[in-house]
């Protein structure tokens, strides 16, 4: 037979049939279709949660979670809320709603209609008053001290969460990058102790959920970002935390992160727009990590893009700030936080790898919305001329938009560094000191010996006690704003990996053989580093010019630096001699600043320094004095 003549096997049904047959069909997938387009529109969540009456940010950009969102309309039946406008999004599973939140409309929950066809969905949204902001919002500043927290590493406070349902990472305290237990009720329970070794301000590592299947600990790959993981403790908690720490007069700097997420956050398997994050987890770039291109004027514009379009690690999916909806998501997440908390400052994790225009726009929704609010940004590179564009007030870069009130102060991290590891001579820090022109506001940069990625100081100095005190004498006394890392009171040395390096606090987990939060529980070289740490915190928080006054240096000579911090009515010197050798200083070359004292003290012991008929004091090896002119202070 030939093709084309088979005959049709339905040749013998009426053509007639046949016509309403295939009506019949069409009739029942229009059926079909018009059922599913006017499915009943379900909202499981809504981010942010909520929105309070009053705020300068009153037009906020709600993402809506559920199922058959597409082709919705929203409707406000409460005059407290307007509707702006919906914006589809990448699929049934999100919407854009744009609103309106006007200040009547605080201390309330509002109905919010989510029409589909015609189907409805009603959906609460809360409004609330906001708090008198009080000591809230306070910001930092030259005056404090940050102490810096890994949470999981610190305390354990509520063994009972320590496992948590449905958390996929288990507690493995003997496993180094594994989970130790440390949570928020673990620094509430130790916030005394904080207020008396005299840091004012907490640095806490990100508390929010990472439900991640490896390495969770940390905090920077986060699945969401609206909620403490429960590992942690909960928001009601974290709020506690920060009401606890303000009764004893200490800050919480929270760490924040925009530049990216976990791989196993809920959007990677449903994006709730096509751009939302740079690549995929299929097809990404990893980023090269060349920051200085951003203010390079030569670079071409593929290495600048490799850096804020690159992913961080293959685990941490890179956000695309340029989305206009996931960088509103940003911002109010971020407002979110800090209203409905009361934190005093952030610091923002991986700052130059964010797009630079988001980050200068984010920098100014906080800043506007919280005038006395304190913002200091990662920006890991060595080099002043390099960091000092990120400063807000600095002369401009082709990539970067200074808009950061502090930066991290790798510049002088690097020279201390390489100076108490004994590679360099301590000109090394008098000559990074003296690139300061180079900032807009030098004072306000957050200077380290070390933190979390890097190796501790006594690490760093092999152990040698002497220069560490030398090391963090130059650092609670220089400018800047000093940050240290928790456990630096009790000499903790650490190894080279992240694991030994973030160490756990002895004392602070159930088992431990003794309690070094205690003096009983130190042994005698914990204590003397404890002491000595606390000692010159106090001698800081007795003297203005040491909270931000005038530096004045003077080139080293023989390995002994000095510099003097002067405020009206106060004048500090301070001498640091990292030679091998006693050196007897000759204090005449200093008239000019000393006022030809006849007496100076030594503001730790609070005792009198004896001057003979030379004007000279002996200064020991690897170690540095702080002196006063005034009124004796004792940081014993």
């Amino acid at each position: 037979m030939k093709a084309g003549t088979e005959p049709h096997r339905h040749s013998g049904l009426p053509a007639l049939h046949a016509s309403f047959l295939h009506r019949i069909i069409f009739a029942l997938a229009t059926v079909l279709a018009c059922a599913n387009s006017w499915g009943q529109p379900i909202v499981t969540r809504i981010d942010p949660p909520n929105w309070w009456g009053g705020m300068h940010l009153d037009t906020v950009r709600l993402l809506l979670y559920g199922r058959q969102l597409d082709g919705i309309r929203v409707v406000s039946t409460s005059g407290g809320i307007r509707v702006l406008r919906v914006i589809p999004a990448a699929s049934p599973g999100h919407a854009f709603v744009d609103i309106r939140v006007l200040p009547q409309a605080a201390g309330s929950s509002h109905r919010l209609l989510v029409l589909r066809g015609r189907d409805t969905a009603v959906v609460a949204y809360p409004v609330l008053r906001r708090v008198a902001a009080g000591g809230r919002y306070g910001g930092f500043s030259p005056a404090d001290v940050l102490y810096l927290i890994m949470p999981d590493r610190f305390a354990d406070g509520d063994t009972a969460n320590g496992t948590v349902p449905g958390m996929t990472d288990t507690l493995q305290r003997t496993q180094p990058f594994g989970r130790h237990g440390g949570d928020i009720q673990g620094i509430i329970d130790h916030l005394e102790y904080l207020a008396g070794l005299g840091v004012t301000a907490l640095w806490i590592n990100p508390l929010v959920e990472n439900n991640m299947p490896a390495y969770s600990y940390h905090g920077y790959s986060a699945t969401d970002l609206y909620r403490v993981d429960p590992r942690f403790g909960t928001n009601a908690l974290y709020g506690r935390l920060v009401l606890e720490a303000h009764k004893r007069n200490l800050k919480i700097i929270m760490d924040h992160v925009s530049n990216h997420i976990g791989s196993s956050h809920p959007w990677m398997r449903d994006l709730p727009t096509l751009t939302w994050i740079n690549g995929s987890m299929s097809s990404h770039q990893m980023t090269h990590h060349v920051k200085v291109s951003l203010i390079d004027p030569h670079a071409d514009s593929s290495t600048q893009e490799n850096l804020v379009q690159g992913w961080f690690s293959g685990d941490m999916p890179d956000l695309n700030q340029k989305d206009a909806s996931l960088a509103a998501y940003i911002i109010e997440n971020t407002i979110w936080w800090i209203e409905s908390s009361g934190i005093d400052g952030i610091r923002e994790d991986t700052y130059p790898y964010a797009d630079p225009r988001f980050m200068e726009q984010w920098c100014g929704a906080i800043l506007r919305e919280y005038p006395r609010f304190s913002i200091v940004g990662e920006v890991w590179t060595g080099e002043p001329v390099f960091l000092a564009p990120f400063q807000r007030g600095s002369r401009p870069a082709p990539g970067v938009h200074g808009a950061l009130p502090s930066v991290t102060d790798y510049g002088l991290f690097d020279a201390m560094t390489k100076v108490f590891g004994g590679k360099e001579s301590i000109y090394g820090v008098y000559e990074c000191l003296a690139k300061d022109g180079l900032y807009p506001d030098p004072g306000s940069l957050m200077t380290f010996l070390d933190n979390h990625d890097v190796r501790r100081i006594l690490a760093v100095t092999a152990g040698d006690t002497a220069r560490t005190r030398l090391a963090l004498t130059l650092l609670l006394t220089t400018r800047g704003i000093p940050q240290l890392f928790y456990g630096t009171e009790l000499a903790i040395r650490g190894g080279d990996d992240h694991g030994t390096i973030r160490a756990d606090m002895p004392g602070g987990f159930p088992g431990d053989s003794r309690n070094a939060f205690t003096r009983e529980g130190r042994t005698e070289g914990e204590n003397a580093m404890f002491e000595f740490i606390k000692g010159l915190l106090t001698v800081r928080s007795h003297h203005p010019a040491l909270q931000g006054g005038t530096l004045i240096q003077y080139p080293p000579v023989d390995e002994v630096y000095v510099y003097f911090r002067e405020a009206p009515g106060d004048t500090v010197m301070v001498v640091l001699n990292n030679g091998t050798q006693e050196n007897e200083l000759n204090l005449r070359q200093y008239d000019n600043r000393l006022h030809q004292a006849g007496r100076l003290y030594d503001l730790r012991s609070g005792e009198a320094v004896r001057l003979d008929e030379k004007r000279t004091i002996s200064v020991p090896a690897h170690t540095g004095v702080v002196l006063g002119t005034g009124a004796r202070s004792s940081g014993r």
